[in-house]
């Protein structure tokens, strides 16, 4: 028997999204966001140039922990510049929060899922005021069924914990998942937690690389995805 994309699609019980650039036009000043990061790090006696603020806020926080975890600096004082970072860049993303539009289709696209039963999770490293404004926003938090935001308690996107953690909020297992996003680091936990990966270009990563990540879909964007799910579910 052939499988068609259909016959998979009803096996999807939910799909978890990234936000920034899938869902919504990201409205975050990310060189800012990087740039104040890097200089609190460096501020506490850290070299500069082990941080490159063209690289992504994951391995720049994550190799800072590194360090100051291997240099044996007490607990309490990690969390304490950990909870800094935060707030610096909780402050960025809510800068202009309130420019937040939707992606085209995104809305329609919410709405099919709700419409068929399938639950949306949110899976992003924004801060959950951020992330909840920016959905009520665009008319999307009332179509959201769970989300999991940049948190100290959860390690974050690429490691699988928090797309598990949402899964299991969300009532499915995570066979019956898949992760839509737009950036690299999504495709990179999606692998990690051995999930689907559908890709979409509204991002700044190049068509190739996300088909080279393993996407088992690529789109323009998530309008042109709300079509094809639109078709296979009407499908018999």
């Amino acid at each position: 028997m052939v499988v068609t994309p259909a016959m998979k699609m009803r096996s999807i019980r939910a799909i978890i999204f990234d936000l920034d650039d899938t869902l919504v036009e990201s409205t975050v000043n990310y060189a800012k966001f990087k740039t104040l990061v890097v200089e609190r790090i460096t501020s506490h006696g850290e070299p500069k140039d082990l941080y490159d603020p063209h690289g992504t806020i994951v391995t720049i926080i994550a190799r800072y922990e590194a360090r100051m975890r291997g240099a044996g600096i007490p607990e309490v004082t990690v969390r304490n510049r950990l909870a800094e970072l935060d707030t610096i860049m909780n402050e960025v993303e809510l800068e202009r929060v309130s420019e937040t539009k939707p992606m085209r289709g995104a809305v329609g696209l919410l709405k099919l899922l709700r419409k068929n039963g399938i639950k949306v999770g949110i899976l992003t490293r924004g801060c959950e005021e951020y992330t909840r404004s920016a959905l009520a926003r665009t008319g999307m938090l009332e179509l959201v069924d769970g989300i999991e935001c940049r948190n100290a308690n959860t390690k974050p996107k690429p490691d699988p914990e928090a797309y598990l953690k949402l899964a299991l909020r969300l009532g499915v297992k995570k066979e019956e998942t898949l992760f839509v996003g737009d950036h690299l680091i999504d495709a990179q936990c999606a692998a990690n937690a051995g999930v689907p990966f559908v890709a979409v270009e509204t991002g700044d990563v190049p068509e190739e690389d996300l088909k080279k990540a393993g996407c088992i879909e690529l789109f323009h964007d998530v309008g042109d995805m709300a079509t094809w799910l639109e078709r296979i579910l009407s499908s018999p």
